[in-house]
């Protein structure tokens, strides 16, 4: 691997400026983004955001002659790497793991070629190629470096072997990707503060990805290695930059140290203070804040450059393990959570997402994790979720981290797990992989007909020639392949081999999880006269009668069993075919048929601002006719529109609500979402709700959210899915009227100016707050008003603000008079108490221009005692006298910020927008109005 050291950087930037017109580019490398993508993988198990499990068929070849079944397979977390990558594109490389599920291949002339259950040692992966993306959230002004699954460019999966059926596998996952609401399938790699008022504020950024140094080179150690590298617009640059050459941009992460993120800052900028400077460090995010920039050293040799790493913050709680595979009746598992690296005492707690019944326990003090026994396991693959919750004993504040838990019904796998083998067909070899959740040596024992190769978890198995299957002692055999573990722990595959190709169909050709002592009945489809002799025979456990009546044991040792029926004329054998069967080693837990209650009801108003962002909060009631719903079946509940069968499009991922002008024009009116927001709900009379019945039955509640920008009522039902993926509608199961809501958009407020008002109070200085006399003007000529801007919508209800950005100058300043020499001079900051950000309460912001040439230190912090609630936003008025000294032909420099106005956008807590104009009174340097703003 080529080396990259820190030396090595600096000395290629000595050559000139890196940055190509753009004011500053930030790098983050592979192993760090990672780690970030794995903290939003469990965190979305926390909500709604989470994978599901996938389960179809789908063709595995062009002809359709042969095709894959999938049965609950569960992806992993996502892991990024930069093979596609080239610094003039944004393409990188998702590769995603395969923790569990089933699949099976089948032949449509033969029936079941293979099938396994899998588990994450077994090296399954789904790989996507796609193009990183820029998303700018249009109210909160944050610029997110995001990943899409559902833009993938490229899909390829694993669990079949040939290249045509890994491209179809890959088909699959596309199509159900792009059907996936927004919040399961984004990741957010990073994100930029798009709203402060300094020259070095970024405006904008493209995201480009990058070869770490060597990595093409075949067979190269790293050749996964990479970066993301975004180049960044300020404020200060008129224009953005162009996209740099492949050949000559050099890899800004240094490999002689800990270094996982760079900064680099246009030649430009580099005077500015380091306050200013600081500005831009603290505009690079990272999501949910678990993740800071650390500075370890810093170099000038034409741009100004940062080397550093991505560190967790110091309020970023983990959980270890973060994924586990645990044995149903194992040994218990301890938990343990850290808080900036120091192991922290936190409650504990542990759900499932697929079971009622199996979750297991945890002592929410230890941590300590006990599963249910063998026998109680009421699924194949239980996930559960773990969650530890911290309270922060000084802010108060909730931090909760998620870990995945997989509960199974056996601590070995192998694959495949059953295969055929039949005479006349290439004797190609198999290989066999077991895993052990123990991780001891694995030991293989040879098989009866066929020779096994064995190394570590590895086998290939060699089956026999055709002249040896001739010899078999029946038509239809089963070779078994067995391995073990340290502990004693063993399990088997199975290769059904025959004398020569099947000549009978049976029918079902393969029979999966029978339940213990359960039942199923085989035909043949020789269409051979009744009188005709027919032998049925089982091969492994369980019992056939005559009529083909198959029943299973009542405990099952080994997982499959293959039913074989022979038909025999005048004592020779004319037919012959086999079935297989794969057994059920646990007892499903109980489940429900039918639906006896489906309703939605709105739990505040029927009515909401048609303005995107606030919330109609709404709660679907099911009652079934036996056990409750899964969480993952609540999970699935979506809104659906009774007009055109539709689904309601979800909110867009990050975002609190939609836009009129950013979406199109199919998701403007309407969007769904399960997070809430912070917007107050519609103030109108609460909806008329539903009186519960004289039922014993148990009710899941399942909440979400509308919002809108649609100006008609609209009628609205609900659909989920059971754990079989079949929908279930409110609107027909069971079929009542309150299956259906009907919705009223009110269109959003056009205040009067005489619903503003600028509230002034003097601070400091002396004087009062009589915005209407002169005196506390006249006679008090240094002093500091704050003017407090207030809206009462209609007149009377009085409103917060929840986002507010000054756009363009920050700060306005006025002189008493016109004339040269004059000194009477007045200026302003601003503060804003954003809800959303800590801290915000006590910072008065101003324009870079004034803070470089007023002459005189401002005050960054509020007077003590005047700490703005939240929501809450005002103008900071600074008066200043002769001896100041701020005569007006002396700091031309402040000129473009006379005669001005500040260009106000508000949100406020009912999700309206607000433009507004702030300025000086003509010719008064002591009093500020407010107005509309033009455009």
């Amino acid at each position: 691997m080529a080396s990259n050291s820190l030396a090595d950087i600096v000395e290629k930037m000595k050559e000139g400026s890196i940055t190509r017109g753009w004011g500053a580019v930030c790098v983050f490398n592979r192993e760090k983004l990672n780690r970030i993508l794995q903290q939003q993988w469990l965190e979305k198990y926390d909500g709604t955001g989470y994978l599901p499990v996938f389960s179809g068929t789908m063709d595995l070849n062009a002809t359709g002659t042969e095709y894959g079944v999938m049965t609950n397979v569960l992806l992993g977390k996502p892991l990024l790497s930069f093979e596609p990558a080239r610094l003039d594109t944004s393409k990188a490389k998702l590769t995603l793991s395969i923790l569990g599920g089933n699949f099976s291949v089948h032949e449509k002339n033969r029936g079941l070629l293979y099938e396994f259950d899998i588990t994450e040692a077994h090296g399954y992966t789904l790989t996507v190629e796609l193009d990183l993306s820029l998303v700018v959230g249009v109210v909160d002004r944050l610029g997110r470096v995001t990943l899409d699954l559902s833009k993938g460019t490229k899909f390829s999966c694993n669990l079949a072997g040939p290249a045509a059926s890994r491209e179809k596998l890959g088909e699959y996952f596309d199509q159900r990707f792009k059907a996936l609401p927004p919040e399961r399938q984004v990741y957010v790699l990073g994100i930029l503060d798009l709203k402060g008022g300094s020259d070095l504020t970024p405006t904008n950024f493209i995201v480009l990805t990058q070869r770490a140094p060597g990595a093409e080179v075949a067979g190269a150690k790293n050749a996964a290695d990479g970066a993301v590298v975004v180049m960044v617009k300020l404020r200060g640059s008129e224009h953005g930059g162009e996209i740099p050459s492949p050949e000559r941009f050099p890899y800004l992460i240094p490999d002689d140290g800990d270094y996982s993120a760079t900064i680099v800052l246009a030649q430009e900028y580099v005077s500015r203070s380091d306050n200013e400077k600081l500005e831009l460090i603290h505009s690079l995010l990272f999501p949910g804040e678990k993740n800071v920039f650390v500075e370890h050293t810093r170099r000038e040799p034409k741009d100004l450059v940062i080397f550093g790493s991505l560190d967790p913050s110091r309020t970023s709680l983990t959980i270890e393990p973060g994924v586990h595979v645990v044995k149903a009746g194992g040994g218990p598992v301890e938990y343990k959570a850290y808080l900036d690296g120091v192991a922290t005492d936190v409650e504990w707690s542990v759900s499932s997402l697929n079971s009622n019944t199996s979750a297991g326990m945890i002592d929410p003090v230890t941590g300590v994790y006990r599963p249910v026994s063998a026998a109680n396991l009421g699924r194949e693959l239980v996930r559960n979720i773990v969650k530890a919750t911290y309270v922060d004993p000084q802010t108060r504040l909730i931090h909760e981290v998620q870990a995945l838990l997989l509960v199974t019904t056996q601590s070995m796998k192998i694959s495949p797990a059953v295969v055929s083998r039949i005479e006349g067909q290439t004797t190609n070899t198999v290989t066999f992989v077991a895993t052990a959740l123990s991780g001891t040596t694995l030991t293989w024992r040879q098989p009866t007909y066929g020779t096994l190769s064995a190394q570590g978890s590895s086998a290939v198995y060699t089956p026999p020639s055709a002249a040896q299957l001739l010899q078999l002692p029946e038509f239809t055999v089963v070779d078994t392949i067995a391995v073990e573990d340290g502990l004693g722990e063993s399990v088997e595959a199975s290769v059904v081999l025959t004398r020569g190709a099947p000549t009978l169909e049976i029918e079902p050709r393969f029979a999966s999880d029978v339940r213990r002592s359960g039942t199923i009945t085989f035909t043949e489809k020789s269409g051979a006269p009744e009188a005709v002799e027919r032998i049925w025979q089982v091969i492994g456990e369980g019992t056939i009668s005559n009529a083909g009546v198959y029943t299973a044991p009542a405990t099952a040792v080994r997982p499959y069993a293959i039913v074989r029926c022979e038909i025999f004329g005048a004592g020779m054998l004319l037919y012959a075919g086999y079935s297989v069967v794969k057994l059920a080693i646990h007892d499903e837990e109980p489940g429900w048929t039918g639906l006896s209650k489906f309703s939605l009801e709105a739990l505040r108003s029927l009515r909401l601002f048609a303005n995107g962002y606030q919330q109609l909060p709404l709660e679907a009631v099911i009652e079934t006719n036996g056990a409750r719903l899964t969480q993952e079946e609540m999970d699935s509940l979506k809104m659906v529109y009774v007009s055109s069968n539709q689904y309601v499009p979800e909110v867009p991922a990050l975002q609190d609500g939609i836009e009129k002008d950013d979406i199109p024009v199919t998701h403007r009116l309407w969007a769904q979402t399960r997070i809430a927001n912070r917007y107050k709900p519609y103030a109108g009379p609460p909806a008329a709700q539903t009186q519960p019945g004289g039922t014993t039955a148990i009710t899941d509640r399942v909440n979400l959210f509308l919002v809108g920008h649609s100006g008609q009522t609209t009628h609205f039902y609900a659909v989920f899915n059971d754990s079989l993926g079949n929908p279930w509608r409110s609107d027909r199961d069971p079929g009542h009227t309150d299956g259906i809501i009907t919705l009223e958009p009110m269109p959003s407020p056009t205040p009067n100016i005489d619903d503003y008002a600028l509230i002034r109070k003097r601070v400091d200085g002396g004087g009062g707050s009589d915005s209407d006399g002169d005196y506390d003007f006249d006679w008090y000529l240094k002093t500091i008003d704050y003017w407090a801007l207030t809206y009462r919508r209609s007149g009377q209800v009085g409103v917060d603000f929840m986002t507010a950005e000054v756009r363009g100058l920050q700060s306005i300043v006025q002189w008493e008079s016109p004339a040269p020499n004059e000194t009477m001079f007045s200026y302003t900051g601003y503060g804003f108490n954003d809800p959303a950000k800590p801290n915000d309460a006590n910072i008065m912001r101003y324009d870079p221009l004034l803070v470089e040439h007023l002459g005189l230190p401002l005050k960054t912090e509020m007077e003590p005692g005047e700490a703005l609630d939240e929501g809450k936003f005002r103008i900071g008025l600074f008066r200043c006298e002769h001896a100041d000294g701020v005569r007006q032909d002396q700091r031309v420099k402040l000129y473009p910020l006379r005669s001005q106005k500040l260009k106000v956008y508000l949100t406020d807590d009912e999700g309206n927008h607000h433009k507004l104009a702030i300025g000086f009174k003509s010719s008064d340097r002591n009093r500020l109005y407010v107005d509309h703003l033009d455009g």
